[in-house]
């Protein structure tokens, strides 16, 4: 298993780019976000999802590597080919459309929208995704949502509610549930972590 490359830019245009370890050239499949950030040359590092297809009529197998500029695209891009009718091309296309960031908060707020807008995905496709991945990312271990909203304040309530705005989520919505888990805890509120997670499975 190929968890990483780091490496030199040897060749990079839409869609994939060749990154050179030690004089061996690995073709990489990458998103259109990933290609703006990687540099048109020089020293690189990408996280890398191996995939293996196999032909049942041939019995040939294909082996692709995919990469992406950080963890939690790489994370996202899985989440995705684990909904039925998500193809790797298509989860690279729609992680090319929105971040990482953006795509988790699109879910988590159930704006088929989003996904309706990338092309080849039609209104049952983008209601299967968000069906499917809004459960599974909101169980999602809280560290991985604070990493990516990083807010503060001066109280329990008061930071929950700036990382969930961080994140992109509508703040009244955010606070409508931050209220609901706040309430049934009677004045004994749960530990920072929790009511993040809580308040994403009420949103």
């Amino acid at each position: 298993m190929i968890d990483s490359l780091r490496g030199e830019i040897a060749e990079k245009a839409p869609g994939h780019a060749v990154v050179d370890c030690h004089g061996v050239g690995y073709l990489v499949h990458i998103t259109a976000s990933t290609c703006e950030d990687l540099p048109g040359r020089g020293p690189c590092k990408l996280f890398i999802h191996y995939a293996v297809s196999v032909d049942v009529r041939s019995g040939q197998s294909e082996h692709k590597l995919f990469g992406f500029i950080n963890t939690e695209e790489r994370h996202m891009f899985r989440q995705l080919i684990g909904v039925q009718g998500v193809s790797a091309t298509l989860g690279l296309a729609i992680l090319g459309a929105r971040r990482a960031d953006e795509l988790r908060v699109a879910i988590l707020n159930g704006e088929e929208g989003t996904l309706k807008s990338v092309k080849g995905i039609g209104p049952k496709l983008a209601q299967r995704i968000v069906g499917e991945l809004r459960g599974k990312l909101s169980d999602e271990p809280v560290e991985r949502v604070l990493a990516v909203a990083g807010g503060g304040g001066n109280t329990l309530r008061a930071e929950a509610l700036s990382a969930l705005v961080s994140l992109g989520l509508d703040r009244a919505k955010a606070e409508r549930a931050l209220q609901k888990v706040l309430a049934g805890h009677e004045g004994d509120p749960p530990p920072l972590e929790e009511l993040i997670r809580t308040a994403l499975k009420n949103l």
